[in-house]
């Protein structure tokens, strides 16, 4: 290995330090340089000039004996600090930054770093700023709290080099909500050990992202990762998962659709709500000792997932977990586990901590031959929203008395017949739909209508619709009984025929979403309806629409436009005369993908989930009336970049809101 060959002497740097030493101790002001001071102080300074200096020479020696070593290194690379060295990404075993700057004190090894083959200083003092700045030395070019928390800041983007590689310093411990979201051309991440939490949105929605390397020291690590803090990053293929993390958020690898190299963490408990939906790539997971616990859809759509590995402590699996995982054909279960068992081509979890028996995974062999029936067995407790896998081709549901819990979410569309035990308690068939029984007074629900006929009137005395209840049918009108009182979330998403829908005097819920990505463009409310009304006088597009409020007037509940449909729309200060709106309510704007603009008039206190999925809003302004905004409320509008407060700062608690952005979106502007 060839090494540089260094000079002894003193160079030009140490002359000039050595001469401004020597002018200071003998007593000559330098006022050019540092005003009116005493010697004491010169003689400090003089001292921080020397340190740093030097520093910076044994960086630059550092740097050229490594050029003459290995050709291919590359400087920017170049990261150091107390703990950690690395350079062309791969970590140096032992090293840190005593290995590039033999001589640092105790002082300077907590203040100095080197990021991009920069040495950075991390200090409040003035007088070392000033010095530092005058000798090129980058001060704070990030925002890191006191604790040690990353904050959103668009100075953090001098972290990447130009191979698009960010590392986090070594003095962070928490990375900030949306501190790196969609960052153009990022492609590697290095989370070092001292980082213990990742918090919601930090890596979101970056397009080019390939690789992240959570790094372990000494058993110190990521130990939280938020909710989305991955979420639409599509060439996503590596994860490095230390065995430090022991939770992790919603939806973390949503989207993550080239996903194929991921180890889950040996302390890792549960795998919550789509962890891994839209991972098409994984072809194979291994499940660690010591996972108790998988969620609803954590690996929906992972079309390409052959193999699942289940350790012994599983004891809990929602039936959805893994749908439209159609290529399943490997199930590997630990011989100790005592509550999954594959029988007859169906793996059934015996949760015996939410006593509920479910099928999790089921096979083309469960199929009766030749009829495209499942018979449900009848030690099936549950059946749960997406548990059946549309390409198994079923097409008739035979279900037993043991089945007590039926979500609306479980009859997909391929469902054309459902036979339900008379000897069972809770539900039954009508008219081509699934309902519950009237059991000592409660409501009556219809869950699902799997029929094919253009009108439907739902049997007398029912009070609920269900969620998905009409989903994707080809009706055009739908007849509600007078007893109705509540109709659910996505109740006719998927309806494009149907135009228009009567709610009766007795509707006390319709959900905003209930019409969600439908046909329908007209709803009409019965005029003794004491809870809902139509008003007229609201501006979009230029044009004079409809929308729905609460009956006083004073909540919005929602624009009757269909998903898209807006570009421009303002809310009205007030409907009914002397009473002013003051609440937005939630999903009022869910979905609207091409609105750009909407104005937010001065009399709204409360947004709620208001404004999520709007992907073509770039700016919000928000009123000073405005006292509360719900800790979502702007959860994937992932082009919402500036959301301007007019009120001081803090006057509003949760920001920044669900914004993928983070603290850097938000600006204050009020006194």
């Amino acid at each position: 290995m060839k090494k540089i060959k260094t000079t002894k002497g003193i160079t030009l740097i140490a002359l000039v330090i050595t001469i401004i030493i020597l002018l200071i101790l003998a007593g000559i002001t330098l006022n050019v340089l540092w005003e009116e001071e005493g010697v004491i102080n010169q003689a400090e300074k003089a001292k921080i000039i020397n340190e740093l200096a030097t520093y910076k020479e044994q960086l630059d020696m550092f740097v050229k004996g490594k050029t003459i070593e290995d050709q291919t290194y590359e400087e920017e690379s170049l990261t150091a600090g107390k703990t950690e060295l690395q350079y062309n990404t791969k970590k140096e075993e032992g090293g840190n930054i005593k290995t590039v700057i033999p001589g640092i004190s105790n002082e300077y090894l907590e203040k100095l770093e080197i990021i991009k083959g920069e040495l950075l200083i991390n200090t409040k003092d003035k007088r070392e700023i000033e010095i530092a700045q005058s000798m090129g030395i980058e001060v704070n070019p990030y925002d890191i709290t006191e604790e040690g928390e990353l904050l959103s800041s668009n100075g953090n983007l001098l972290l990447m080099d130009r191979n698009g590689t960010i590392t986090i310093p070594e003095r962070v411990t928490k990375i900030g909500e949306g501190a790196f979201a969609n960052v153009e051309g990022l492609k590697t991440i290095i989370i070092p050990g001292t980082v213990k939490e990742i918090s919601p949105n930090a890596f979101a929605y970056n397009t080019t992202l390939e690789t992240v390397i959570m790094q372990e020291k000494d058993g110190y690590g990521v130990e939280y990762i938020g909710n989305f803090a991955f979420m639409e990053c599509p060439n996503l293929t590596t994860v490095q998962m230390p065995n430090t993390v022991k939770e992790m958020g919603i939806q973390v690898f949503y989207h993550c659709g080239n996903l194929k190299n991921i180890n889950l963490s040996n302390n890792l408990k549960e795998i919550p709500i789509n962890t891994f939906d839209g991972a098409k790539n994984l072809s194979n997971i291994e499940l660690p000792e010591g996972l108790t616990k998988i969620h609803a859809f954590a690996f929906l759509n992972c079309i390409s997932l052959e193999t699942i590995k289940f350790p012994s402590t599983i004891n809990t699996i929602i039936g959805s977990a893994f749908n439209g995982c159609s290529k399943i054909k490997n199930i590997e279960i630990a011989k100790e586990n005592k509550n999954l068992k594959l029988e007859n081509g169906i793996l059934f979890c015996d949760n015996k901590t939410e006593n509920t028996v479910e099928m999790i995974i089921i096979l083309k062999e469960a199929i009766e031959p030749g009829t495209n029936t499942l018979i449900v067995p009848n030690t099936v407790t549950i059946l749960r929203n997406g548990q059946i896998n549309s390409d198994l081709g079923i097409t008739t549901i035979q279900i037993q008395e043991s089945t007590t819990n039926i979500e609306s979410g479980f009859f997909n569309d391929n469902i054309t017949n459902v036979i339900i035990s008379d000897d069972n308690p809770k539900y039954e068939t009508y008219n081509n739909s699934v309902y519950t029984k009237n059991i000592n007074g409660t409501d009556i629900s219809i869950l699902r209508y799997y029929g094919n006929e253009n009108e439907v009137t739902i049997k007398d005395g029912t009070q609920i619709i269900e969620p998905y209840c009409f989903m994707n049918k080809g009706l055009n009108k739908v007849n509600l009984p007078e007893s109705m009182e509540k109709i659910m979330t996505q109740a006719f998403t998927g309806c494009y025929n149907l135009k228009n829908i009567t709610l009766g005097e007795n509707i006390s819920y319709f959900s905003t979403l209930s019409t969600y990505n439908s046909g329908v463009e007209d709803v009409t409310i019965k005029g003794n309806n004491p809870y809902y009304s139509i008003r007229e006088g609201v501006i979009c597009n230029g044009e004079k629409t409809k929308a729905l409020f609460n009956k006083e007037g004073n909540i919005f509940i929602s624009p009757l436009k269909q998903q898209g449909a807006i570009e421009t729309y303002e809310i009205p200060a007030s409907v009914v005369e002397g009473i002013e709106i003051t609440e937005i309510a939630d999903y009022a704007f869910h979905g609207q993908t091409n609105m750009k603009n909407i104005i937010i008039p001065n009399t709204i206190r409360k947004i709620g989930l208001s404004l999520n999925y709007c992907h073509s809003l770039e700016k919000i302004d928000i009123p000073n009336t405005v006292i509360e905004i719900y800790s979502e409320c702007f959860k994937n509008s992932n082009n919402l970049k500036e959301i301007i407060i007019h009120n001081v700062e803090g006057s509003i608690e949760g920001q920044p809101w669900g914004c993928i952005y983070g603290d850097k979106a938000i600006y204050w502007v009020g006194k």
